[in-house]
């Protein structure tokens, strides 16, 4: 479904091209010839305690002049900034000083710097301590290895990214794509099933339009850029705070809203069109709102011109601040997402062809997320941080043939009907003891309902055979606690254990982990391990086998939590222009995997995309094993004097043990990963009032693995048969693509345009996907991934008009 959806996409993106070039020459008009400035304003915290900071000095480098200090929130605003690529320092004593480079300040939107500041192990007294900090580096100060942050800004600059968290990451090392059709990732060799999403501290279900069901991914991302804060993501060892994953870590933000004036944005775009609006309850207060809402173009293009089997979506974010002075700061996020697709082939059936072909489909897909948080100090360098979310996630609909032996009428395939919703709560109370040491510990509860069917229609019998059908709740809790201890300003020690229990099946974990950091002067040499485990997702503890399915007879109900041991090994450090190299080597050993129990089979859990992978399975065991090793290499030179370049590469290799005992490669083993990124900006003139700027990306990996297809048996039984005992022994072809992006920025007064040009596949590659056999043909035939995917968009952001 999710590959004709973007085929369908595609064909609707280059009907918007023209419209959007003559628009970029009206606005090429808009120019004025007076001097433009803006206002930077942000707030400073510790790095360790999170409390805020007074008194930090905040300068603008290329005039010191303009500065600001911060008041007793960690508050700050300089006015008066002139519009262009700028540069911040921060300073105070006892604290290292920090500098913000390259910062893009436009004159339609204040430019917020929000950023943490480290004390330094030994007071200094009189004098301060001057660190060249790694700008990739997380959010999170717990976190040593495998893990960076990235903004709002790196999600627009990466070519063919689009705005995706997801798709971002498919820049950074030991994470590659599973395709052109949807945003899975695969980090360091696991399956993307693997991959843990949370929002302001607290997981969520996975944010994408079009998803199936028990995977990470989907075709558009309901995340938006215009709310997004700087986030974390994680690609192993992950801290003791962290649990429910084995691959990898999304941990999202939201910034919060202008809080000195009201500010609105526009867009309209190939993707969608949306409207974002941010700023204070009141002139003058300290409360704010921000607010994203997208509806799709080709939703519009449906609705105005009728035109019908494209794939609609809308979506919105919100998050609503309100600090207090004695109760603390109260926060209400939000996250929406609504999706639809149909299929209505011809009732001619001279007209059905590969890409029109004889399925007629409704879809229906709906997510909502909403949460509180509360941050209170309960001293200057303590305080407890409470979530409480709530979420609903449903999936409905049908797929459905024509029989043009009888007057075209319906012919039942499969219909589906899954809800599943989540009450979370967590609990973390964070206190810096002192410079040396920071201790955070938490608890973290969730109820979990589900309501699954999934039913086949066997046409032989004319019945329907349920493969999911089940109903209830279950509860999972969380617990850790973890010790931070800065030995010296070179040396520190990450330390704790992360506890999880899940009463579905009342299987427990317990996971010592550890990470220790030696940082000499710009460089730093960082290891880390630990143990980690999952659930897997609740539609495999309750699907029901061929042979066995009977009412609540469920043969995986008792399968163990999936468990792992990560190791990585990590050197960073600086070169020669602003580059910095990081080199990160890693072994992950991954046990009690379910696997089939047939001696004959080479399924296992880890080669899964989703949980419809698991038809045609009879009963897991969790008894299986992997193994992923490797060593990831990035070169990163971050934007300054008005270019970037980033070079990520990764060689590893992933095999799996299924329930006879033998090893096999991984089904997602591609061996390599390359990226190459660059981007140059040019100020088309000198106030910086106009900017254009050009990116281009180049990608190779290896294939993934598949299973060869016996296509004698396959013509015998009218079914795909694959060949015994070959279970992923054939490396698919290299994956190679370029992409490219263009930005032009006008500023006037109070008001910026932006104009994007993000081409993803310019040379029209159409990559390897999978291989199926063809009944109708009896031949084996292979399915292409897309071609050149153009995504255009006109942004305005204005404020105060």
């Amino acid at each position: 479904m999710a590959q004709n959806n973007l085929k369908q996409l595609n064909k609707c993106a280059l009907t918007l091209k023209c419209s959007f070039v003559l628009l970029l020459m009206i606005l090429s008009s808009f120019a004025s010839a007076q001097t433009l400035t803006q206002t930077v304003y942000g707030t400073i915290t510790d790095a360790e305690s999170k409390k805020p900071l007074v008194g930090i000095t905040v300068l603008l480098v290329s005039n010191t002049q303009i500065n600001g200090v911060t008041d007793t929130n960690g508050r700050y605003k300089i006015i008066g900034v002139p519009v262009g690529r700028q540069s911040f320092q921060y300073t105070m004593m006892g604290y290292e000083t920090r500098t913000i480079s390259e910062v893009l300040v436009t004159s339609g939107k204040e430019a917020e710097l929000n950023i943490s500041m480290s004390e330094s192990a030994h007071q200094l007294g009189e004098a301060s301590v001057s660190a060249r900090r790694n700008k990739a580096r997380p959010l999170n100060d717990f976190a040593t290895v495998s893990a960076r942050s990235f903004s709002a800004e790196d999600t627009r600059r990466y070519p063919a990214s689009v705005a995706d968290p997801a798709r971002m990451a498919l820049n950074f090392a030991g994470v590659s794509s599973n395709g052109d059709i949807n945003n899975d990732i695969v980090v360091r060799g696991n399956s993307p099933d693997g991959v843990l999403w949370r929002l302001e501290g607290i997981e969520i279900p996975n944010p994408n339009h079009f998803s199936n069901l028990g995977n990470s991914g989907g075709a558009i991302s309901m995340l938006n850029a215009n709310t997004l804060g700087t986030s974390d993501f994680y690609t192993g060892a992950f801290p003791p705070e962290m649990g429910d994953a084995l691959a990898g870590v999304f941990d999202l933000n939201f910034r919060n809203g202008n809080i000195n004036e009201n500010e609105q944005s526009i867009q309209v775009g190939t993707l969608g069109v949306e409207g974002a609006a941010e700023g204070p309850f009141k002139k003058g207060g300290q409360a704010s709102y921000i607010i994203d809402y997208r509806y799709s173009t080709l939703a519009l293009l449906h609705n105005v011109l009728g035109i019908s089997n494209i794939p609609t979506y809308q979506d919105v974010s919100l998050k609503l601040n309100f600090p207090t002075k004695k109760a603390g700061t109260f926060s209400v996020f939000g996250l929406g997402g609504l999706d639809a697709s149909t299929q209505d082939p011809a009732k001619d059936s001279t007209k059905w062809t590969d890409d029109n072909p004889n399925i007629k489909s409704d879809y229906k897909g709906n997510l909502g997320v909403l949460g509180v948080s509360h941050q209170y100090f309960v001293s200057p360098n303590a305080y407890i941080k409470t979530v409480v979310s709530g979420s609903y996630i449903s999936t409905k609909g049908y797929t459905d043939t024509l029989n043009p032996g009888d007057g075209y009428n319906n012919v039942p395939i499969e219909h589906t009907n899954v809800k599943n919703t989540a009450l979370r709560a967590s609990i973390l109370f964070n206190d810096k003891i002192n410079s040396r040491n920071t201790i955070r510990t938490g608890i973290v509860a969730q109820q979990l309902g589900y309501d699954l069917l999934e039913s086949d229609y066997i046409f032989d019998t004319r019945k329907w055979d349920s493969i999911l059908n089940g109903s209830g709740n279950t509860e999972m809790y969380d617990g850790y606690v973890q010790w931070k201890y800065r030995m010296s300003d070179r040396l520190t020690l990450v330390s704790g254990v992360h506890g999880s229990y899940y009463a579905l099946n009342k299987k427990y974990s317990i996971e010592p982990r550890a990470a220790i950091s030696y940082q000499m002067g710009s460089n730093t040499l960082t290891f880390a391990t630990g143990l980690y485990s999952k659930p897997a997702d609740i539609s495999t503890y309750l699907f029901q086998n061929e042979q066995q399915r009977l009412a609540n007879i469920y043969p995986n109900k008792d399968l163990d939590l999936l468990r792992a041991y990560h190791a990585v090994l990590g050197y960073d450090c600086a070169l020669p222009f602003k580059t910095r190299m990081k080199i990160e080597t890693y072994y992950q050993r991954l046990y009690n995997i379910p696997v089939e129990k047939d001696d004959a089979s080479g399924f296992s859990l880890l080669n899964i995309q989703d949980v419809f992978d698991l038809v045609g399975t009879n009963g897991l065991a969790s008894k299986g094993t992997g193994n992923n090793y490797g060593i990831d290499l990035t070169l990163d030179r971050p934007f300054a004097n008005n270019y970037y370049a980033l070079l990520t590469s990764s060689l590893f290799k992933s095999n799996y043990t299924a329930y006879n005992g033998q090893t096999y490669e991984g089904r997602f083993d591609r061996r390599f990963q390359l990226n190459v990124i660059a981007g140059k900006e040019y100020n088309i003139s000198r106030d910086g009032r106009k900017i254009l700027g050009v990116s281009g990306k180049v990608l190779y990996s290896g294939g993934e693995r598949e299973s060869p297809i016996d296509l004698q048996a396959s013509i015998t039984n009218g079914i795909e048969e694959l060949v015994p005992n070959q279970y992923y022994t054939h490396t698919t072809p290299s994956y190679f693509r370029v992409d490219g992006s263009l930005y032009y920025k006008i500023s006037n007064k109070k008001v910026t345009h932006n104009f994007d040009i993000d081409i993803q596949n310019i040379t029209n590659r159409k990559n390897y996907y999978f291989t199926a056999f063809d009944g109708s043909d009896n031949k084996i035939k292979v399915i292409k991934q897309t071609g050149i995917i153009p995504i255009i968009s006109y942004r305005i952001e204005f404020h105060n008009l």
